[in-house]
């Protein structure tokens, strides 16, 4: 009689266990995963100021405001170096307009062993000939929209 109840009580916890992980399992697949994140940033803020160097593949966005490539702030025509402006870049590569800013998605790559500079939508990017040890791509936004 006492293993009896034991049993029913084990019994009645695995099963009260078994309904939260399955509940669990059936909410988690009928709910939609959320929009990759949108981060805010400035017209001086790197991947490299973002400690990103090193997520090679993975893509980020950003929410670039209004206003105006500074010179010095664009190294590379695609890929860019860690150390470039995410808005500047995003510019230069025609993602987004200066004036009126806008969302920028970027691919962190691994470094290269040189980088040249070229004049695009009206931003002058700079050359760089020695080994950096970050780069990152501007991603097109209709490619934006596709999961890596």
């Amino acid at each position: 009689m006492i293993l009896q109840r034991g049993w029913r009580r084990l019994l009645g916890v695995a099963s009260a266990w078994l309904a939260a992980v399955v509940s669990a399992a059936v909410l988690a697949s009928t709910t939609l995963a959320p929009a990759p994140a949108v981060h805010e940033v400035d017209w001086l803020t790197s991947p490299l100021d973002l400690n990103l160097r090193g997520f090679n593949g993975e893509r980020f966005r950003f929410r670039c405001p209004p206003g105006k490539p500074g010179s010095g702030q664009v190294i590379g025509s695609g890929p860019y170096t860690d150390g470039s402006s995410i808005c500047a870049a995003g510019t230069h590569a025609g993602a987004i307009r200066a004036a009126s800013g806008g969302v920028v998605t970027i691919e962190v790559r691994p470094g290269q062993g040189h980088y040249l500079g070229s004049v695009s939508h009206y931003v002058q990017s700079e050359s760089y000939e020695p080994f950096w040890s970050g780069s990152f791509l501007i991603v097109a936004p209709d490619a934006a929209a596709i999961p890596p």
